[in-house]
């Protein structure tokens, strides 16, 4: 009888303590549990996506300037001309970009980007008055005829050509979503690298021969640039008495760099978990640059680096 009470209080006591095996090593842990966004199943970055871009650009244009002293004397029929630049006309470009962004959450997104643009260029032409020998008034200088008469008229053609490289930082601001349509406003900040190409070239008119001269010089003559009646002309032109030849013909190869920001609105289309169509608006401005096309004369380009932009691409976001 007390070997079958042993027995029984035994059994139950097994019974109550299951683990007890499991003791004898430690207790086991309890088993692992996950909420949704920390499931080891969980996409990884699914926040970064992609994107590209084309765009139609309408660049404001160069304008091209010349130093009042190297105009031809209006009374002498001479008028100087332009064509192409020195105008305040937009032309039509083109831009592609590529890039990377982040959606911080439903209504912040960050992005980097880099773009390539074709920016204003153009042709010009315009009339100068360019020495071809020097005529000893006197002892007082060397004729600069403004009339145009004594002092031979050159005409300038300039060729300029123009690439831009855009590096952008920029956040968006998302405004909710209506029926897939997804409205934003975005700003941006970052480095633009406008690359100038191009050539000047001047030609006499009288004779169509490149313009080029070796100024030689009197002894008793008064190093100086002066009028039919002797006096000096203010400001002297740009045009060495030195006896060096001078060409006013070159080629022109300089790369501007500017800080550039941008403003944007537009609208995303959902199509489907993974992409976006984005069409939107931008207002680019990287500064205003000033090249020196021409010392002799003065001539110089002034060019605005302002664009605006309407852009289609497509965001696609990172699995």
């Amino acid at each position: 009888m007390k070997t079958s009470v042993a027995a029984a209080l035994a059994g139950l006591a097994i019974a109550s303590t299951p683990t007890l095996g499991a003791d004898l090593f430690g207790t086991a842990p309890p088993p692992m549990s996950y909420s949704a966004s920390q499931s080891p199943l969980a996409e990884v970055g699914s926040n970064w996506y992609l994107r590209g871009d084309v765009g139609l650009d309408f660049d404001q244009a160069p304008t091209f300037s010349m130093a009042d002293v190297s105009k031809p004397n209006p009374g002498a029929g001479i008028l100087p001309f332009s064509s192409g630049l020195g105008s305040s006309k937009w032309h039509d470009d083109f831009s592609a970009d590529i890039g990377i962004g982040y959606r911080y959450n439903n209504w912040l997104r960050l992005e980097g980007t880099w773009e390539y643009r074709t920016a204003a260029s153009g042709n010009n032409a315009n009339s100068v008055l360019c020495p071809a020998t020097t005529t000893a008034v006197g002892t007082f200088g060397y004729l600069y005829d403004v009339t145009g008469t004594a002092t031979p008229v050159c005409t300038g053609a300039l060729n300029l050509n123009r690439r831009d490289s855009t590096a952008l930082a920029a956040a968006y601001l998302d405004l909710g979503n209506y029926w897939g349509v997804t409205p934003y406003v975005g700003g941006g900040l970052g480095l633009n690298v406008d690359m100038i190409s191009g050539r000047v070239n001047y030609t006499v008119n009288s004779t169509g021969a490149a313009q080029s001269f070796t100024p030689s010089l009197t002894t008793g003559v008064a190093n100086q640039w002066v009028d039919s009646g002797g006096t000096a002309i203010s400001p002297q032109p740009n045009i060495p008495l030195t006896g060096g030849r001078e060409t006013w013909s070159h080629s022109i190869h300089t790369t501007h760099y500017s800080m550039a920001w941008a403003l944007m609105g537009g609208f995303g289309i959902q199509l489907s978990p993974s992409a976006t169509l984005d069409i939107g608006y931008r207002y680019l401005n990287a500064g205003t640059s000033t090249l020196s096309v021409n010392p002799q004369t003065g001539s110089t380009v002034k060019i605005p680096n302002v664009s605006q932009d309407i852009r289609v691409g497509i965001r696609l976001m990172a699995n």
